[in-house]
């Protein structure tokens, strides 16, 4: 199964790791993606990329939202230390239409 918001967020947080506890986290998190049955809602992944210090942590369900939080406390992190932390959302599928 494709699961294409949880590896974007993982791709997301691998670009700003810069401390060994970042590395963990985001080991952690792809563990949790691989034994998971479901993605993560991409228009919600999508809306935290795009805007990271606006996100609302409980958008996303639990036991995510500790993820979530390390991400947004890695941006803050970053752009104090005057790294760049812009994130590409990617699109969302659309719907598939029967000819008929």
């Amino acid at each position: 199964m494709n699961k294409a918001a949880f590896s974007k967020l993982i791709e997301a947080m691998r670009s700003l790791s810069n401390e060994v506890n970042d590395q963990e986290i985001c080991r952690r998190l792809e563990t949790l993606m691989l034994t998971s049955k479901d993605d993560l809602n991409l228009s919600v992944v999508n809306h935290l990329l795009d805007n990271p210090m606006e996100f609302d942590p409980k958008e996303i369900p639990e036991p995510y939202t500790m993820y979530v939080k390390h991400f947004i406390y890695m941006v803050k992190r970053n752009e104090k230390l005057g790294i760049s932390s812009r994130f590409h959302s990617i699109p969302e599928p659309k719907p598939n239409r029967k000819k008929e």
